[in-house]
């Protein structure tokens, strides 16, 4: 199975754009996956450490709005679901190709597609955030959940949260992308402060704001097939995570239209350093 951009077959293997940027490979799926893990954990250490501070701040936010001050005790249930939005919802998901600027728009020049770019970015992210987040899932449940919620279930609905944020996360990562410069950049560039924060606030005004009422269609859908949620939970379940891969699917639709009607200013976003 192959993702290669049509422009992009007639470029020899490890070509490199005019400005000398590595591009994203041409190995077929596998191969192109296990290298975006690669270059994640090489070239990427910056993304990666930005979970572990998301993390860090997340959790006690979490926490205290998880609180049951009635049993002194944290719900259980949808406490990782919680992890999950809080770090989706930042930067890491929603800005993938500022975080690879130059790797990005070097292959969108050379001819690679949008969706394609991203579909290998959003299957890093899963694939280096959703094991840690299922496997907290897991030990919430077996340690701490009186009496303990539907393992099979409680990952499955984890999934959909998943799902859904990558959606989102690739739209806005064609939309808003911005170069990471960090704080002793930002203040050299005080011009590039008012985007910074439109970028960095825009997926919270997602989450507080859309997000819910993006749940109300597979909702009233779910409930309209299945009348007893208790007597139908997988069934309701696999619904909802249906939904989410749709919302997946349709952000990578939405980012590769916005890019071929506008793709000037998206490569421009990704080269912009203020």
């Amino acid at each position: 199975m192959s993702l290669t951009g049509s422009r992009l077959e007639h470029l020899p293997e490890g070509a490199n754009a005019s400005a000398g940027a590595e591009l994203e490979p041409r190995l077929g799926l596998v191969r192109d996956v296990a290298d975006e893990i690669r270059w994640t954990f090489t070239k990427r250490l910056g993304w990666i450490g930005q979970i572990l501070v998301n993390l860090a701040i997340g959790l006690p936010i979490v926490i205290a709005m998880s609180w049951n001050s009635h049993r002194d005790d944290v719900r259980v249930s949808g406490f990782a679901t919680s992890i999950a939005g809080w770090v989706l919802a930042s930067a890491l998901n929603t800005n993938q190709l500022g975080f690879d600027a130059d790797r990005a728009a070097a292959s969108f020049r050379a001819g690679d597609t949008a969706w394609r770019v991203l579909f290998l970015k959003n299957l890093s992210v899963f694939l280096v955030l959703t094991p840690p987040i299922l496997l907290l899932s897991v030990l919430l449940r077996l340690t701490v959940a009186h009496p303990p919620d539907s393992i099979p279930i409680a990952l499955v609905r984890d999934l959909v949260d998943v799902t859904v944020w990558l959606g989102f996360g690739s739209l806005l990562s064609v939309l808003l992308p911005f170069r990471p410069l960090g704080l002793r950049g930002r203040w050299e560039t005080p011009s590039s402060w008012v985007r910074f924060t439109v970028c960095i606030g825009a997926p919270y005004a997602v989450y507080y704001l859309l997000l819910k009422t993006w749940h109300v269609p597979e909702l009233a859908l779910a409930d309209r097939l299945f009348h007893h949620v208790r007597h139908h939970e997988w069934a309701y379940t696999l619904t909802l995570l249906v939904w989410g891969f749709v919302t997946w699917g349709l952000g990578l639709a939405l980012s590769e239209i916005y890019y071929r009607l506008w793709p000037r200013k998206l490569e421009d976003d990704l080269e912009r350093r203020r």
